[in-house]
């Protein structure tokens, strides 16, 4: 147990060496494509999420984890390779389309495995503390890799995406190395059944919990927000007149005290009611975008990490609130159909974003989102209190 445990370890910390996730739109615009363009191949990463999220799936089950995580490591690899020879606006899709495979493959597939391993030796108790401990070094890798890749861009980018190729390829030796804990047959059905399966059940879990709807939808629309500033801000501080060495580290830091708020989440859960931290949280987050947009340099660095630590803190106690209020028979389901909207929407909102700052401005982008923001909050709030009122 403990020998395959391990392998999940260092295949996560192996798996998450993105040295270009600070740093992508930066190199796209380099490479010629303008900000709609980037809009786009983002898009057509999150389309094939949307696709193939529920396929995916069924193929783990089917034929098992360690099959899944090959492929979806075969496919970072494939990836980081289309990144370092891309030339064009179609060759950079394809590689964002690969990423977007890569990720369907083997999301869920390392959670499963762990929990599998634990339970094959009665050890599933263990799982919160394993989970725990993958998520960190999920994070700590992943901060580590924007770091160097900051160093590395600021040498030359090809050796950022041979470096994407290289710690995929030496990924794949836990993957063989990982043992695979025997389960229950899945019976097969075609992915039209699963997609119809879930719908449906997504369809009655909603209609029942209407305490649950704006939570969701203002859940969904923070995640969109801070899609587009981490991924458009690398330009943007481009245009400020920080180096890529400085993005690099930048993003380090937002990882690192994500990891650490991620951890102390539950205490503002114990001190404060759901409705309380949705509420302060979004004002609190309306007020650091307005200060996002109008500070001078290192006021917007700082609203920035301030912004995405808000998030950061949100998820788990939105997670826990939305949980407790579903049955278990549903829970994973249903966060998947989150996760498939959230996807649905950004891969709308992102090439959107891209084509008003290149018409007009960033701050012209950021300035809609803002007001945007504050519509959705002035419109859903009172519905949310009275909700949690009659509780």
């Amino acid at each position: 147990m403990k020998r395959n445990v391990r392998f999940i370890y260092l295949y996560i910390f192996l798996a998450q060496l993105f040295f270009d996730r600070a740093l992508w739109v930066i190199y796209l615009n380099e490479q010629g494509l303008s900000m709609t363009e980037i809009g786009i191949v983002e898009a057509l990463m999150h389309l094939s999420v949307v696709l193939l999220e529920v396929p995916t799936g069924i193929i783990a089950d089917l034929y098992g984890r360690k099959v899944s995580l090959l492929i979806g490591n075969l496919m970072s690899i494939g990836y980081g390779t289309f990144m370092l020879i891309g030339d064009s606006f179609s060759l950079f899709g394809v590689a964002l389309v690969t990423l977007g495979v890569s990720v369907t493959f083997q999301s869920g597939a390392e959670e499963a495995l762990a929990y599998d391993t634990l339970k094959e030796y009665g050890q599933e108790k263990k799982y919160t503390s394993t989970f725990g401990n993958m998520i960190a070094l999920s994070l700590i890798s992943l901060s580590l890799a924007k770091l160097l890749g900051g160093w590395l861009a600021d040498i030359d980018f090809s050796y950022v995406y041979a470096g994407v190729i290289l710690s995929h390829v030496l990924a794949l030796v836990p993957i063989y190395l990982l043992h695979e804990p025997p389960r229950e047959k899945l019976e097969k059905q075609s992915v039209r059944k699963q997609w119809a399966s879930q719908i449906k059940t997504g369809a009655h879990v909603w209609k029942g919990h209407p305490g649950i709807h704006i939570p969701i939808l203002f859940f969904i629309s923070l995640g969109t927000v801070l899609v587009i500033l981490v991924f458009y801000g690398q330009e943007y501080f481009v245009r400020l007149g920080l180096s890529t060495f400085w993005i690099g580290v930048i993003f380090t830091g937002e990882g690192l005290i994500g990891a650490w708020m991620a951890k102390i989440a539950y205490k503002l859960e114990e001190k404060w009611s759901f409705f309380s931290v949705t509420n302060y949280g979004y004002l609190l987050f309306l007020l650091f975008f307005i200060l996002f947009i109008w500070s001078p340099v290192w006021g917007t660095v700082l609203s920035f990490l301030i912004l995405c630590q808000l998030l950061t803190l949100y998820e788990p106690i939105f997670s826990n609130a939305v949980q407790n209020r579903l049955e278990s028979s549903v829970r994973a389901t249903f966060f998947s159909i989150i996760s498939v909207v959230e996807s649905f929407v950004t891969m709308l909102a992102f090439p959107l974003f891209g084509w008003v700052i290149e018409v007009w401005s960033f701050h012209t982008g950021f300035l809609i989102i803002l007001i945007m923001l504050a519509i959705l909050y002035g419109w859903h709030i009172p519905s949310l209190k009275k909700q949690y009122a009659e509780q």
